[in-house]
């Protein structure tokens, strides 16, 4: 076997593994004499171990790439239906693999501080890595029946997290929205998913160019099918009404792999399905609708941060902002707009996680979320306030910052099509970033602290994920060739690599 086919198999199989030992410890658990703290520290440790696997294994996968090879493994499942299990990695899928592998091991390791732990602390964890099965199995499936199996874990695990460990006592209610509303959006990529399937006759993704022969009337039903399945995973307004309110009730290590990691994942499937199989002259129809729904997104949610004055709302209308210029950025249907929407997955992964960081150190440290109750911090919690301040400066594409560079090639991918007006409102939508991202960190660490107001001291787990990727968001930006050169490999995937 050989050395990449067995990392494939170690990532897509470990989380799985890693979730079946920490059921099989909540179950023990219940009938041995171990204190919850005990049992809860070495879930956490087994949690952590598996991420981490994952995390490796991403890595070591880099070295075949480079190379030339695409690890894959592929085994017959219903011959006479023509449907393989098949696992691939390619540059495409690069990217989307590193993000959600490295944010789930940030989210493990902040949960360790933030979950108080209880008798079901192993379940915890275990749909934790249950959840990030499903995103790095959504990336390395290589055939459409395996990609919908791992698009629904994704959506199972996150929604139990979000009914049994929420805050807040509408947190059943805010899961069952979250599950209809992407749900829905799973039907459609469903339905455009059989489609592919019924006129190839294969689930392969590699024979899915045969589905470029198709009648228009066809090859329009299944674009517009994927492109709104997938733009409600990715929250693209008006589409995006699930997201506010399971972000801001998710417990903390949850909000972050959603929307850090989980968001992206709808970006992924626009790039794996219209973008990779269709060639430009059959999108170019959905290119213009693509760019305004993006700018529409980008505005609208940076509009509603700027009102919000719940912190976690803040930061999650910040996601639905993002979200648009990344489709915006498909949109444009040319080298530097598609290589910055992949570059800004990875760079908003970074900042987003510390965002979210920051904003859950706040409300464990103070017990409020509210801005209004809020100021003056950066005295009582300077290392937070000077991680969180980063983190907005650089969601406002402040220069050397990471997001900063990806943005400057979407834009740059903008100015290049013939929708120059977009391309300024997209340019000064952006001033509506910096305008909530500044009134956010004014408001929160500077300017009058209330009377009231006390800060209880962190343990270190839930402070040095932040420093981490504080210094990941500096890097980031100051050397963000290797992310540009994932993103630039997966154009000859794109568009039939027609550039």
């Amino acid at each position: 076997m050989a050395v990449g086919t067995a990392w494939l198999i170690t990532i897509a199989t470990a989380p799985v593994a890693g979730a079946i030992i920490l059921c099989l410890m909540s179950w023990l658990g219940r009938r041995s004499d171990c204190s919850v703290e005990r049992v809860g520290r070495v879930a956490g440790w087994v949690a952590l171990a598996t991420a981490s696997l994952s995390l490796i294994g991403a890595i070591a996968l880099l070295a075949p790439m480079n190379r030339g090879g695409d690890p894959e493994i592929s085994l017959a499942w219903i011959p006479a239906a023509h449907i393989r299990l098949a696992l691939h990695l390619d540059w495409l899928a690069l990217p989307f693999l590193m993000t959600e592998a490295a944010v789930t091991v940030v989210a493990v390791v902040y949960a360790w501080g933030y979950h108080r732990s209880e008798a079901r602390t192993p379940l915890f964890y275990a749909l934790l890595l249950l959840f990030a099965a499903g995103m790095s199995g959504t990336t390395l499936a290589g055939d459409m029946f395996l990609f919908y199996v791992y698009w629904e874990l994704m959506l199972i695990a996150s929604c139990l997290l979000i009914a049994v460990w929420g805050d807040g006592q509408r947190r059943e209610a805010v899961a069952l929205k979250y599950f209809i509303f992407t749900h829905l959006g799973s039907l459609l990529v469903l339905a455009g998913l059989l489609i592919l399937y019924d006129n190839t006759g294969s689930d392969s993704f590699a024979a899915l160019r045969q589905a470029d022969i198709l009648a228009p009337r066809v090859i329009s039903l299944v674009i517009s099918l994927f492109t709104i399945g997938f733009c409600v995973k990715m929250a693209i307004f008006p589409l995006h009404l699930w997201l506010p309110d399971a972000h801001s009730v998710a417990p903390m290590p949850v909000t972050i792999m959603l929307a850090a990691a989980m968001l992206s994942m709808g970006a992924y499937g626009i790039l794996r399905f219209p973008l990779s199989i269709f060639s430009p002259e059959q999108i170019a129809p959905f290119a213009t609708p693509w760019m305004v729904a993006g700018v529409v997104s980008a505005i609208y949610g940076a509009l509603m941060a700027l009102a919000e004055q719940d912190i976690k709302r803040i930061i999650a209308y910040s996601s639905v902002s993002q979200m648009g210029y990344i489709l915006y950025g498909l949109g444009t249907l040319n080298h530097d707009g598609i290589t910055g929407a992949t570059e800004h997955v990875v760079f908003h992964g970074i900042v987003k996680a510390l965002l979210f960081i920051g904003v859950g150190n706040v409300i464990r440290a103070t017990g409020r979320r509210q801005l209004a109750e809020l100021g003056g911090l950066a005295r009582t919690m300077p290392l937070v306030a000077v991680c969180t301040g980063l983190g907005a400066l650089a969601i406002a594409g402040v220069p050397p910052l990471a997001i900063f560079d990806s943005e400057w090639m979407i834009f740059s991918g903008g100015f290049h099509t013939a929708q120059l007006g977009l391309a300024v409102l997209a340019l000064l939508g952006s001033l509506a970033t910096a305008a909530y991202a500044l009134w956010f960190t004014w408001r929160v660490f500077l300017g009058t602290q209330p009377e009231s107001l006390t800060a209880d001291p962190l343990p270190w787990t839930m402070v040095v994920p932040g420093i981490v990727l504080s210094v990941l968001t500096i890097i980031a930006g100051i050397l963000p060739g290797a992310v540009f050169n994932w993103a630039e490999h997966a154009l000859d995937t794109i568009l039939g690599g027609g550039w």
